[in-house]
C-alpha cells in the first residue's frame, strides 16, 4: 500500500507541474475521438466531399480537434453540432432538425453551465466506448445533482443520433439545387415523422431516468458520514444501474447487450474508483471526533486523516497573524486541552 501511495504522490505531483498542458491534451484526445467518430457518418453532399474523403478526413478531424480544446465549451459544442448537420446533409431537411436540435442544447444550456455542458458530450462518447456508467458515477460523486440534467440530454443526444440517420436513410434524396421554398414544408413533413419516432421509442427516457436514479444515489450516500462513504457510493451506484439497464435491454429495443452492460459497468466502477483514489486516501482507523464549544454554540468534528506517502517533506504551515485567528481559538490558546473531549473510533 505505502508504494502505490508514493507512486499516486508522484503522478500528482506530475499533473501539478503540468496541469495546463495536460488538460489540453485530454481534451484533445477527447475530442479527436468524438470528431473522427463524426466523419464516419458519411451521409454528407457531394459538394462535402473534399472535407471527409481519403486523408483530409483525418486533417480536418484534427483542425476541428484543435480548434475545440482551446475555444470556449459553447463554441466548441457549436462546431460539433455544425459537423454532425453537414455530415447528415444529404437531405437537408434532416440536417436542420438535426442542427436545430443540438443547437437549441447549446443555446439553452451550455451557455448557462458551460462545465456541466461538457458531460453532454462526455456521456456520448462513453455510450461509444460502451462504458456511459463511468460518466454517471463520476459525475454523481463530483458534479452532485446538478449533473443530471446534461447526463440526460446526452443520453437524449446518443438515442436521436440513430433515429436521424434513420430519417436520412428513408427520405429520398432530391438530386440538384436546393429549393429553399419548399424546404419549410419538407422540414415539417420531416420533423412529424421524428415525433412520431421518439414518441413510439422511449427507451431513452428509461435509461435516462436510471442514470438520473444513480446519479442521485452515488451523490446522497457520498455526502454521508460514515466510513467509505464515497467507496460504498461507487458499489451501490453501479449495482444500481447494472440491475436497472439489464431490465431495460430485456423489455426494451436498445443498441446494447448484456454482456457488454455487464463488462462496461465493472471497467466503469474501476474507473471511478482509480479516480477517487487519486482524490484523496484516508485512514479510517485513525479517525477521531471533537467537540468545543463557546457561549453560543457546540461544536462536533470528525477528523479522518489523509493518508500521506513517507519520507515525504511536510509543507510548512502558513504563517497567520494574530488578528486572523478566531476569537475562540485565541481565547483557548492557552490550554489545547480546553477544545474538548478527543476520542478514537
Amino acid at each position: 500500500m505505502e508504494q502505490l501511495i508514493n507512486i499516486r504522490q508522484n503522478i500528482i505531483d506530475v499533473y501539478k507541474r503540468f496541469e495546463v498542458p495536460l488538460n489540453h491534451v485530454l481534451k484533445f484526445i477527447v475530442a479527436l475521438v468524438v470528431f473522427l467518430h463524426i466523419i464516419q457518418i458519411g451521409m454528407y453532399r457531394e459538394e462535402f466531399a473534399i472535407l471527409f474523403n481519403g486523408g483530409t478526413g483525418i486533417l480536418f478531424a484534427l483542425v476541428f480537434a484543435v480548434i475545440f480544446t482551446v475555444a470556449p465549451p459553447a463554441l466548441g459544442l457549436f462546431f460539433v453540432a455544425a459537423l454532425i448537420a453537414i455530415q447528415m446533409s444529404v437531405v437537408m431537411e434532416v440536417a436542420v432538425l438535426v442542427f436545430l436540435f443540438l443547437l437549441l442544447i447549446i443555446v439553452f444550456y451550455a451557455r448557462i453551465a458551460p462545465k456541466h455542458a461538457m458531460l453532454v458530450l462526455a456521456i456520448v462518447v462513453g455510450f461509444q466506448l460502451n462504458i456511459p456508467y463511468a460518466v454517471v458515477l463520476f459525475a454523481g460523486l463530483y458534479f452532485g445533482f446538478a449533473a443530471v440534467v446534461p447526463v440526460v440530454l446526452g443520453t437524449a443526444v446518443w438515442s436521436f443520433l440513430p433515429l436521424f440517420r434513420e430519417l436520412a436513410e428513408n427520405t429520398p434524396v432530391v438530386a440538384g439545387e436546393i429549393d429553399l421554398m419548399e424546404l419549410p414544408v419538407a422540414f415539417l413533413e420531416i420533423f412529424g415523422q421524428f415525433y412520431e419516432i421518439v414518441t413510439t421509442n422511449l427507451a431513452w427516457v428509461m435509461i435516462g431516468f436510471v442514470f438520473a436514479m444513480m446519479i442521485v444515489a452515488v451523490h446522497l450516500i457520498s455526502l454521508l458520514s460514515i466510513a467509505r462513504a464515497k467507496d460504498i457510493a461507487l458499489g451501490l451506484g453501479a449495482f444500481v444501474g447494472l440491475a436497472s439497464m439489464i431490465m431495460i435491454v430485456a423489455v426494451a429495443e436498445v443498441e446494447l447487450t448484456m454482456a457488454g452492460i455487464i463488462i462496461g459497468s465493472i471497467v466503469s466502477f474501476g474507473l471511478v474508483y482509480v479516480a477517487k483514489f487519486f482524490d484523496n486516501v484516508v485512514d479510517y482507523t485513525r479517525v477521531e471526533r471533537v467537540k468545543f464549544d463557546d457561549d453560543d454554540n457546540v461544536y462536533y468534528v470528525k477528523i479522518v486523516p489523509k493518508v500521506k506517502a513517507a519520507n515525504r517533506p511536510t509543507p510548512a504551515a502558513p504563517v497567520v497573524e494574530e488578528e486572523e485567528v478566531p476569537q475562540i481559538i485565541r481565547a483557548k490558546r492557552g490550554n489545547p486541552y480546553d477544545y474538548g473531549q478527543r476520542t478514537d473510533e
